[in-house]
């Protein structure tokens, strides 16, 4: 977990250090695009892997269409867990172990964001709705084995925020609320995962 964490921490630095330099020094309010880089808060409402977590990442793209409408690209990750105490778990009809396990659900959601702002301001609210696809690997550790499974599905998610300039360099910040919904599928050790839902936060920078 530290590992992930600093990791997931470095490229959070990485990228708004990137998009950043990349930007002219007013970029904002020049108001045809925006950028977030943003952590990620999961409240997850499935039973395989259902531990709140912060262990995720969101990044954003867009490009005004008109003063108010955009369309952008998305893509984010996270990851949750959960711990079982231990049980017999039937494999099948002829196989059980006696184990513990230490659950994983990792997300991988990316596609196509349409985007409505609110107020054209330095304080922006907006609400969007991001419609894509979700790769999701699911695991379970248990005594110096694992069983895993991948899975693709379809992937919608409304949300609602704001973004605020309060520097006239450009940069500001970008917080958010989101559902998320995917009709991903998989079943590891005997515990099936069916269309995994999610409610969340975002913290993070704005360009």
């Amino acid at each position: 977990m530290k590992t992930l964490k600093k990791y997931t921490l470095r490229l959070a630095a990485a990228a708004a250090l990137i998009v950043g330099f990349s930007l002219p020094a007013n970029s904002q309010v020049s108001l045809d695009a925006y950028y977030n880089v943003d952590w990620q808060l999961n409240i997850p409402s499935n039973n395989y892997a259902d531990k709140v977590s912060g262990w995720g990442m969101n990044f954003d793209a867009g490009w005004y269409l008109t003063p108010d409408i955009a369309i952008g690209t998305f893509l984010n990750y996270h990851t949750n867990s959960k711990y079982i105490d231990r049980a017999v778990v039937n494999l099948s009809d002829e196989t059980a172990v006696f184990t513990d396990q230490q659950r994983s659900l990792y997300q991988l959601p990316f596609g196509v964001t349409a985007l409505y702002r609110i107020i054209e301001s330095d304080w922006q609210p907006y609400v969007a709705m991001k419609l894509g696809a979700e790769y999701a690997y699911t695991s379970s550790y248990y005594n110096i084995y694992k069983s895993s499974e991948n899975s693709w599905g379809f992937y919608m998610s409304p949300e609602i925020g704001v973004r605020w300039y309060p520097w006239a360099n450009g940069m500001g910040l970008h917080a958010a609320a989101y559902y998320s919904f995917s009709t991903n599928k998989a079943t590891v050790m005997g515990s099936e995962l069916k269309n995994p839902s999610n409610f969340g936060f975002r913290l993070g920078l704005a360009f």
